[in-house]
């Protein structure tokens, strides 16, 4: 069973690891239309290439357009801000962190005729705008925002295009790009950046032009390639697979038409306009392009030949959610163990106690069954929580001594059912041996607790993504190892009793890696292991009362060991680099109250009843009740 690990980790009660507490407090976004919230709309000509454009250009913004949706709804970027309560508002507005721009490709290049070719009308490229926001903040990158870049689409045009300035070379070219975005994106990491999201273009599209399917392709693998090969750790994300499950089920996702075909999206295409009508499309009639039908923003897929409604960037917004949350959500099963164990070892524990105050010599066996609520959330705004109820049931078998001396055994099986807050749950089942030892001379006591534990884990981590429910379902084993020693002074006055406690828990769970199955948002995860120390220091009373003796004890707990830790997780979708995230971190300080009574039925069969809670610990709510037999043998 390990049993040396357990006494490895007597030795060592504070660990540490490079992960660090996560909270967003900044949504900061760099690309082009995909992902551009309306940095134009300040600008009173963005087309300077396309007089028609701008002709329209005044009225669209007045009309409340101006960003390349169904306005006014959100784009991505916008969305997945929120859902950690920020925003990703245009850089060029007062607080704005999004500095994407439409029509922009990843850096400024020499065309093959010795011209700049930059993108549209004014758009800065992608490259650009991430040294502009270093520039702007002293060339650190906050290490607390989150991330977002999507860019390349336009590369990808210029480069298969049909343009008197294409390139001679289109592979080379978007070869370059991708290196050069993915050069932008190792320098904004080595100023502090940690949380990147890094799309893939969706290179399933167009069906029927092949040269631009295999362009999006190798451009996508490149980028990707190119970050790894420089040493960014990015979050990849798959929009290729997002949108090759809509092609497959358009209905489920609420659309009745996906084309991008002028006639047939969501915004009315005006004359002399070509492409990216979009940017001039609002709900308000009064736009100069304006929604087909009432519902058309949730009914279309595309907005116009290139960009999606507000449905479709919806959906776009859920994926990446998705993907930034799992590992944390992961994490909850590591940490629903250790809260488990503690129930554990406190039930141990009481047995000992009605043990040593036995008189004389002699055999005993137990048993006792627990019940809890618990609650594990994330500290951090947006990400998940767990709920549950515990349940446990221990029987136990002891020898004491008549110099004090008292050694027994017991075995533990527990289940619980915790539901993820964001859809979904886990089903934790264990089964535990302990071995555990006490000693009482005069008015101190000691008891020892070592236990091994085999965990199973059934999980179902439902997605929503637009106005789907994307289930993922995935199972795995783990282990729960853990050394517990609790040592106390005893003041006996005629009826009542108190004194000292003082106790340290550690623990060493290991969850082993496992793969979803399901859909396009399933996701692999790796192995997780989490250490924890808790100490205890507190005191305790109890009462003579003939047949009853109650008590009350209240325990300060700190964690010791570092919860800094990281949950691997990948796509299952494509290959792609492996991604970490920190895991949930609940706080290091706590209380816990407990009372009850333990009551003599006879001289030989004592009973326990008691209810216990925990408070003051950041994320962590639990409370529960004990009850247990012990019957002792002459």
């Amino acid at each position: 069973m390990r049993l040396h690990r357990a006494l490895a980790l007597a030795g060592a009660v504070v660990w540490t690891t490079s992960a660090s507490a996560q909270s967003f407090n900044q949504a900061i976004i760099f690309g082009d239309s995909n992902v551009d919230s309306g940095f134009y709309k300040s600008l009173p000509n963005p087309n300077a290439g396309n007089p028609n454009f701008n002709a329209l250009w005044a009225a669209a913004v007045a009309a409340g357009a101006g960003a390349p949706t169904t306005n006014p709804g959100l784009m991505n970027s916008q969305i997945l801000a929120s859902y950690f309560g920020l925003t990703a508002t245009p850089a060029n507005q007062s607080g704005g962190t999004n500095f994407a721009t439409s029509g922009a490709k990843n850096v400024l290049v020499n065309g093959p005729n010795g011209s700049l070719t930059g993108g549209f009308g004014a758009a800065i490229p992608t490259v650009t705008q991430m040294d502009n926001y270093l520039a702007s903040n002293n060339g650190r990158a906050n290490s607390n925002a989150l991330y977002l870049i999507n860019s390349g689409d336009n590369d990808v045009a210029f480069a298969t295009g049909n343009l008197p300035n294409r390139p001679t070379n289109p592979a080379a070219y978007l070869a370059d790009a991708a290196n050069g975005l993915a050069s932008g994106i190792a320098r904004l990491q080595a100023a502090g950046a940690r949380y990147i999201v890094v799309p893939d273009l969706e290179f399933s599209f167009p069906k029927n032009n092949a040269e631009v399917r295999q362009a999006k392709l190798a451009y996508s693998q490149a980028l990707w390639s190119d970050l790894q090969a420089q040493g960014v750790k990015f979050i990849p994300a798959d929009l290729n697979a997002v949108r090759l499950a809509i092609d497959a089920n358009p209905a489920a996702f609420g659309f009745t038409t996906i084309s991008n075909a002028a006639g047939s999206t969501a915004c009315t295409k005006p004359a002399n306009i070509t492409t990216a009508w979009a940017l001039l499309c609002s709900s308000n009639p009064a736009a100069p392009s304006h929604l087909v039908s009432p519902d058309a923003d949730q009914t279309h897929l595309f907005a116009d030949d290139s960009h999606y409604t507000t449905a479709g960037q919806k959906i776009q917004a859920d994926y990446f959610y998705s993907l930034i949350v799992a590992p944390s959500q992961i994490s909850l099963l590591a940490e629903s163990a250790v809260a488990v164990r503690s129930g554990t070892v406190a039930g141990i524990q009481e047995q000992i106690d009605i043990g040593r105050r036995r008189p004389g010599a002699g055999f005993s066996i137990w048993i006792s069954g627990d019940v809890a609520s618990l609650k594990i959330d994330n500290p951090a705004p947006g990400f998940s929580a767990a709920s549950g109820i515990p349940f446990a049931g221990s029987v136990g078998a002891d020898y004491k001594w008549q110099q004090g001396f008292l050694l027994g055994a017991a075995i533990t099986t527990g289940m619980q059912t915790s539901h993820f807050d964001l859809g979904g749950r886990f089903r934790q089942n264990e089964i535990a041996g302990s071995i555990y030892a006490g000693y009482a001379s005069g008015q101190g006591w000691a008891n020892l607790i070592a236990t091994y534990g085999a965990l199973r884990y059934d999980v179902n981590r439902i997605v929503p993504i637009g106005i789907t429910r994307q289930d993922n379902r995935g199972s795995t084993d783990g282990s729960n190892i853990s050394l517990a020693a609790q040592a106390g002074y005893e003041f006996r006055g005629d009826v009542l009793t108190h004194g000292p406690l003082v106790g340290l828990t550690l623990q060493r769970v290991g969850i082993g890696g496992f793969t979803e199955a399901g859909n396009f948002t399933s996701l692999a995860f790796g192995r997780q292991a989490r250490d924890s120390a808790i100490s205890a220091l507190g005191y305790r009373v109890g009462a003579e009362l003939g047949a009853f003796r109650p008590f009350a004890q209240i325990v300060w707990n700190h964690e010791l060991a570092s919860s800094d830790r990281l949950v691997t997780a990948s796509l299952t979708t494509i290959d792609a680099p492996s991604y970490e995230m920190p895991a949930v971190q609940p706080g290091k300080d706590w209380a816990t109250a407990s009372m009850g009574t333990t009551a003599k039925f006879s001289s030989r069969l004592t009973g326990l009843a008691m209810v216990s809670a925990q408070a003051w610990q950041a994320g962590v709510t639990t409370y529960g009740a004990r009850a247990g037999l012990n019957y002792a043998f002459d």
